[in-house]
């Protein structure tokens, strides 16, 4: 024991003798939960991973959640809010780096530390946004011939930065307010839409947020299926649900380590199943774990499914993101410790969005202006 610990006592000591350029470029290469162990290291470590400038090189996980409350007797009745569960940066969710027209703004999607909003005062505006960095883009407007039945909240916003600095917009066009006809999709790198007629089954209806995950968009459709297409809308694929699931029991999708996670409350038992598609180019889910509703609220009684939210999973933990509309907050469930936890309050009014939150720091390589 004694040579174990003197082993490790010389290690820390030669690895804190390095340059901190040169202990930043081997934290960088480091996978996360182990970046996050090396913030325990000493104080000096703790400092260089937490320094502004340092965690533009470094991988970022969960920092916290965007949610918008109502209440009829505040004005305005809708008000945003930032709940950071994580360490700094903290966000002002007025967002007053955008133009004038974007003065107020309505948040409809979030991926990977860019923002989709569409102005109040011009609903057909649009424009991305990195909170982090203050950079932004303005959409251009869907081509005339685009004009079709939509729903309002039927824009999606897709980007990966360990895939491409590029990101996409796609617009759901609805032939009947209910069935898929196409999709109108942005892309930043030629700066234009471009409509793709739909692949799916000519019956395909979706609903619920979507999700990105291995370069393909996924949506759970009420054909009980989760379909898919890429990012230039040339590949289409459907997945069927999880085997004994019922038609009636629409799930929700969630993207956490790695993998395509399906979570479904069985209101029969009163409670969530939790499925996970090991295989991607198979069809084949994997029951992950089982909470019954009493678990996730830490309540005793019946608990019914409209009483809480699944938000998302955790991108790199084992954890269930959720609202609890009962005591008005934003919890999670570690499905590992089988135990759930409060995260913060969203206080008055009531909850009507939610995304969660990963910050970007180095946007450079993205079409953004400042």
């Amino acid at each position: 024991m004694a040579r174990r610990s003197s082993r490790t006592t010389k290690l820390q000591t030669v690895l804190t003798d390095l340059p901190d350029a040169l202990i930043v470029e081997i934290l960088s290469r480091l996978p996360l939960k182990s970046l996050c162990c090396c913030k325990c290291v000493d104080t000096h470590w703790y400092c260089l991973i937490s320094h502004p400038e340092h965690l533009k090189k470094l991988p970022q996980t969960l920092s916290g959640f965007f949610f918008d409350t109502e209440d009829i007797g505040r004005c305005p009745k809708v008000a945003r809010h930032f709940a950071n569960i994580g360490e700094p940066p903290q966000i002002d969710p007025s967002f007053p780096f955008l133009p004038p027209e974007f003065e107020l703004v309505r948040l409809e999607d979030c991926c990977d530390g860019l923002l989709l909003c569409c102005s109040s005062q011009h609903p057909f505006r649009r424009l991305v946004c990195n909170p982090a960095t203050e950079r932004w883009v303005v959409l251009p407007a869907l081509p005339a011939n685009s004009s079709c039945v939509a729903q309002e909240d039927t824009f999606h916003l897709v980007f990966d930065r360990d895939v491409s600095s590029h990101f996409h917009v796609f617009q759901i066009v609805l032939k009947d307010w209910r069935r898929v006809a196409g999709i109108n999709i942005y892309s930043s790198g030629t700066g234009s839409w471009n409509f793709m007629e739909s692949g799916w089954d000519s019956d395909s209806t979706i609903c619920g947020r979507c999700v990105f995950h291995r370069g393909m968009l996924h949506f759970v459709s009420a054909q009980s299926t989760v379909v898919s297409v890429d990012v230039e809308g040339k590949k289409w694929r459907a997945i069927s649900v999880p085997e004994g699931v019922e038609r009636s029991e629409l799930g929700f999708l969630a993207r956490s380590q790695g993998h395509l996670h399906y979570m479904v409350h069985t209101g029969i038992r009163q409670e969530v199943s939790i499925w996970c598609l090991e295989k991607y180019d198979s069809d084949e889910w994997t029951l992950k774990h089982r909470v019954s509703n009493n678990k996730l609220l830490n309540a005793r009684g019946k608990v019914y499914y409209y009483e809480y939210y699944i938000i998302s999973c955790h991108p790199d933990r084992s954890l269930i993101c959720y609202a609890n509309h009962r005591d008005k907050t934003l919890m999670a469930y570690d499905t590992d410790r089988e135990e759930a936890r409060v995260l913060c309050t969203f206080g008055r009014g009531d909850l009507i969005s939610c995304f969660p939150y990963v910050p970007l720091f180095s946007d450079s390589s993205v079409p953004l202006s400042s």
